[in-house]
């Protein structure tokens, strides 16, 4: 196995590619450019089934994903601290020893980094594109699609699909997190027969994600943005194909982050041993932003079959202009 290099302040002399990268033969259809990341690695089967489905669809696709599987580091920023990778990357894919950075050598639109997926969309956006692909604006970012789901408020801290996707938000870039209800951490490669079944679950999901970048790039052009400044989407997809046969194309239903059935991160104590657990509390299921009436996301995926739930979220953290005036009160005699 090999991987090209780029040049770097620790390993510039290993570089393997030194100018911007000449135009290719298979020019996108659109005039729509994607950075693709994840949090399960960029040897995944579902991220490079997502890439390949955009690709077909005529976007330019980058691809830059964490070398090792980051699930569950949110929004934490870390970027490498050795020129090379001192273990094995997700599957051995690449082994350590591996430039900390690379991209495929049969493909240079996609490129791994030893880092987070919040990390990994500003290598992206501050390296990689500029270095490498003449600085060209991106439209969107897409992450994931995630193994497994992300649901509700209780993940929106958590989970680095959805980091990654606040990070771009931050930035001012449209972006969107995909998450699925397949669990199984599989290495591509393991799976590149099956990559044209139309029932193989990261094939459904790849699908899917194409069909909404699809509608939401129609008509953007008469808009101010692609999706409103501040805000993104979260979208979960339920089981499909191998994990649920009758459903093979999702319907979308729209939804909110909170709301019943919304989990958030717990944990039991048993035996002696503590382990992860699923909590339920109050504080998820309250509405004080946006649309009381829609169902939470996570309801739509435990009641709906078949449903791909759609939550928009904020980067404004700010609470209701009410909540504040009324904590201001509260400590009244603090700002006299």
């Amino acid at each position: 196995m090999k991987f090209s290099t780029i040049a770097s302040a620790f390993v510039a002399a290993s570089s393997v590619l030194a100018a911007p990268l000449a135009k290719r033969d298979d020019e996108p259809s659109t005039n729509k450019t994607i950075l693709l990341t994840n949090d399960d690695g960029w040897a995944a089967t579902n991220i490079r089934a997502t890439y390949t489905a955009l690709k077909n669809a005529g976007y330019e696709v980058i691809m830059v994903a964490p070398v090792s599987q980051r699930s569950g580091f949110g929004g934490q920023f870390a970027v490498p601290t050795s020129e090379t990778l001192e273990t094995n990357g997700e599957f051995s894919y690449p082994p350590a020893g591996s430039p900390s950075w690379g991209h495929e050598d049969e493909d240079q639109s996609i490129w791994y980094f030893n880092g987070t997926p919040a990390s990994c969309v500003a290598f992206g956006l501050n390296y990689v594109i500029p270095q490498y692909f003449d600085n060209k604006t991106v439209d969107l970012v897409v992450a994931g699609p995630n193994e497994g789901l992300n649901l509700s408020p209780g993940m929106y801290t958590l989970s680095g699909t959805i980091g990654a996707t606040y990070a771009s938000v931050l930035r001012g870039y449209p972006a969107i997190a995909f998450s699925g209800s397949n669990t199984n951490n599989s290495f591509y490669k393991d799976d590149e027969d099956r990559l044209d079944d139309e029932t193989f679950t990261p094939v459904i999901y790849g699908k899917k994600v194409v069909e909404l970048v699809d509608r939401l790039f129609t008509d953007s052009e008469s808009r101010p943005r692609v999706l409103p400044k501040t805000t993104g989407l979260n979208v979960n997809l339920p089981k499909v194909g191998d994990e649920d046969e009758s459903c093979l194309d999702p319907e979308w239903q729209f939804a909110r982050l909170s709301g019943e059935d919304s989990p958030a991160s717990n944990l039991k104590y048993a035996d002696g041993k503590v382990k992860y657990a699923d909590g339920f509390f109050e504080a998820p299921t309250e509405c004080v932003f946006g649309d009381c009436d829609l169902p939470s996301e996570a309801w739509v995926i435990k009641h709906q079959k078949c449903k791909t739930p759609i939550s928009v979220f904020s980067i404004d953290y700010d609470a209701s202009y009410k909540q504040a005036k009324n904590v201001q009160n509260y400590l009244g005699e603090l700002f006299a």
